[in-house]
């Protein structure tokens, strides 16, 4: 608010900007404190409420009556969270110092972020779904704002408004989901209903519903799938996917943002918090776990062709949450958000090196670059360091986590076969994104000489840019090694006192993670004979895999059907409610208004204000009046004389 309100006058700290990172940086600072204090010892957890209203109750229905609050709750999961959205917010504001420097509009892009920031922390320590839902829309609504960023560019307004539009579909399926729990909640939890703690995740004594009073009715499955929407919506998954790629005509800090700590990371949150605190039903898993075993199939194959690099970090990114999302419809929420915790630093650091790259040169188009590592030795090296962590190579963060996803699926085949293919995808998967990433790496930073001659002289950022990488690169390396740590330890292997503890590793386990290394290492090996040394594979035209490629460039063409469906059915749909609108429900109030008009306009000429007019008028209907008697008189004395 400061920052929006005072506008330019804060010319001497960077617009705004050295002030916003000194209040990301105490934000961050007290979220670590909380978050490694008793908050992330399993079972501990602080509530903090008043009740904005309560209704009385009605016998039968609500006896207990509703009542409605606000408040935080501090626990394990939302400490975890508050860790990666204070630091990443941090290091990504302070990058901005640098990457930003010579945009218009700072005061406005600081005011903004900072909100978004704020949003975030708001929905993470949220303790009802109302409230939890309101932060989530302030997310959307500030990454409206933030894409849109340069709102000059039709291409930038364009994909602020999908990403807004395409979100509001999972919204309002969360809204609907919101109803459908409470409905659910309110006359099957004990005592009649929620009337204790009001609408609210804490529930009774314990932070977590009890599993004995979650049920598995219909309706809870038609929840549990609205809440799959919502999650969908916000973290990009299959089919709510194709505004995430667009989003990128943001500012790459922004991106950096939206992909790493804030808006897809909540829907995956979303989902985790369902898990352990409402619950899902066998079926609701099932499709949890197929929407994220095909996402992350499924984006990491267009990530393999496309030429920018902004777009392939979002391709990844779709990719990982797919990741995430599997292993919390698997039933291992914590597992899942082990991998949203490690994902987010890497991923930042993927975004932010990017972003070295795009300041340096002033493009995104892979293909243009090249013999960068020798000028930017440190962005060459954080990527790298991003790259091998994203692809799951020991003892980078990624490893750990993805291993523990695939790990927990595993255990679950034999009592559910159906997650087979699923698991399948996840783990061919592995071999793509190692060789995207490290695709992108030495299409970049290999070979002897920039390609295009024309581009400025490659350089390192500002000590501000330059800063953030290497905070990130030490969490790529080490953030996995959290699980080590006793409290982080008990956290995610006590599931926060719930269930989805993750299996004691044996030997299939091992197993698993040496064919997920040595897929990787394939995947990496296939980029380096075909990318490295500053070499630039060409399909030939005439090849059977040109159509595929086309396919995999033009994203499946799912970004054409839905314009399609916009362009010819919602608009058609349009016009037929315009129609209708127009025509029979205006035109039968207007036809009303112009027949009572034309009837009033003859009725007032009558009033001519002459006494022998009105005189005649009152003859007339006399004379009427009489004639009528005549002739009605006699029908009824012979109809009814008689009787």
């Amino acid at each position: 608010m400061i920052i929006g309100v005072t506008g330019t006058r804060l010319r001497r700290f960077e617009y705004g900007g050295w002030i916003a990172v000194a209040l990301s940086g105490a934000a961050m600072v007290v979220g670590v404190l909380i978050a490694f204090g008793e908050a992330m010892s399993p079972g501990n957890y602080t509530n903090v409420q008043i009740t904005w209203f309560h209704v009385a109750g009605a016998p039968g229905t609500f006896p207990n009556g509703f009542t409605l609050v606000m408040g935080t709750l501090v626990d394990p999961i939302s400490s975890l969270m508050l860790v990666v959205v204070t630091v990443v917010g941090f290091v990504v504001m302070l990058y901005s110092i640098g990457y930003m420097h010579h945009d218009k509009g700072l005061p406005r892009y600081y005011a903004e972020l900072s909100l978004f920031l704020a949003a975030m922390n708001g929905l993470v320590i949220s303790n009802n779904l109302i409230e939890f839902f309101l932060f989530w829309e302030l997310v959307g609504l500030c990454s409206y704002f933030l894409i849109g960023f340069y709102y000059e560019k039709p291409s930038a307004a364009s994909a602020a408004k999908e990403a807004f539009l395409v979100t509001r579909i999972g919204d309002i399926m969360f809204l609907l989901g919101i109803f459908l729990y409470f409905s659910h909640y309110a006359t099957a939890g004990p005592n009649g209903g929620w009337a204790a703690n009001g609408f609210v995740f804490v529930h009774g004594t314990t932070p977590f519903l009890a599993p004995s009073i979650r049920g598995s009715s219909t309706l809870i499955t038609v929840a549990g799938i609205m809440i799959l929407g919502g999650a969908a919506g916000k973290s990009a998954q299959f089919p709510l996917h194709v505004w995430l790629p667009d989003a990128m005509e943001g500012p790459t800090t922004v991106s950096a943002l939206i992909h790493a700590a804030t808006m897809v990371a909540a829907g995956v949150y979303l989902l985790a918090v369902a898990s352990l605190f409402l619950g899902f039903t066998s079926f609701d898993s099932l499709v949890i776990v197929a929407i994220g075993g095909f996402t992350a199939f499924f984006a990491a194959t267009m990530a393999v062709v496309h030429p920018d690099i902004k777009r392939v970090i979002a391709y990844s990114t779709i990719s990982q949450l797919g990741y995430m999302v599997l292993a919390i419809g698997a039933g291992f929420a914590m597992v899942g958000l082990y991998h949203l915790f490690t994902h987010a630093f890497f991923k930042a650091l993927l975004f932010l090196a990017a972003g070295s790259v795009i300041h340096a040169l002033g493009t995104q188009d892979l293909f243009k670059m090249g013999g960068l590592k020798k000028p930017m030795k440190l962005t060459a090296a954080a990527f790298a360091i991003g790259g091998l962590a994203l692809a799951g190579i020991p003892p980078f963060a990624g490893f750990w986590s993805k291993d523990d996803v695939l790990s927990s699926v595993y255990s679950q085949l034999g009592a559910h076969p159906a997650y087979w293919p699923f698991f399948v995808m996840a783990f061919a998967a592995v071999f793509l994104t190692a060789y995207y990433i490290f695709r992108a790496w030495f299409l970049a930073f290999s070979g002897d000489r920039i390609r295009d001659p024309t581009l400025p002289a490659a350089h390192e950022g500002p000590w501000v840019m330059q800063v953030p990488l290497v905070i990130l690169s030490a969490f790529a390396v080490g953030a996995g090694l959290f699980v080590f740590l006793p409290g982080f330890q008990g956290l995610l292997l006590g599931g926060a006192g719930v269930a989805g503890i993750p299996p004691a590793y044996g030997t299939a386990d091992v197993f698993l993670s040496a064919v997920s290394v040595l897929l990787a290492a394939g995947g990496i090996g296939l980029a380096a004979l075909l990318w490295g040394n500053g070499r630039v594979f060409s399909l030939a035209d005439s090849s059977v895999a040109q159509p595929l490629r086309r396919l995999l460039l033009h994203r499946y063409y799912f970004k054409v059907g839905y314009d399609w469906i916009g362009a010819k059915g919602v608009y058609t749909v349009s016009r037929a409610a315009d129609f209708f609108d127009r025509y029979v429900i205006d035109g039968t109030v207007h036809g009303l208004e112009r027949m009572f008009g034309a009837m009033s306009d003859r009725l007032r000429r009558m009033q001519s204000g002459l006494v022998s007019d009105y005189a005649a008028y009152i003859v007339a209907g006399l004379l009427g009046l009489f004639a009528i008697l005549l002739v009605v008189a006699p029908f009824l004395i012979a109809r009814f004389g008689g009787s």
